[in-house]
């Protein structure tokens, strides 16, 4: 009968200087993948800041002038440009009559 010839077994002997540079690549993989990350998360939030502060705005520049146009709508408001265009000093004070009271010509 023939002998069959060996194979050689190879061993694979996982020293310290093995685990420390497995060790050391997977930390720069890390770092790697988490500085980029953590730098556009952070000017992610920065925009995202900017946002909230020109909506904010937005909001209250919208409060103001929604205030001021009910203000204007008021009959204190319409004296009170009344009295500085044109002099008057009542409410039911007019320069030119409603196209109500002016006669048709009929």
């Amino acid at each position: 009968m023939e002998q069959m010839p060996k194979r050689r077994i190879r061993t694979i002997h996982f020293r310290l200087i093995h685990f420390i540079l497995v060790l050391i690549t997977c930390v720069v993989v890390l770092l790697a993948v988490l500085i980029p990350q953590r730098l556009r998360i952070k000017s992610a939030r920065e925009e995202y800041d900017n946002r909230v502060e020109i909506l904010n705005q937005t909001k209250r520049t919208y409060s103001q002038e929604r205030t001021n146009l009910e203000y204007m709508r008021t009959d204190e408001y319409k004296v009170q440009q009344g009295m500085s265009k044109y002099g008057w000093h009542y409410p039911a004070d007019t320069i030119i009559a409603d196209d109500s009271s002016v006669p048709n010509g009929e």
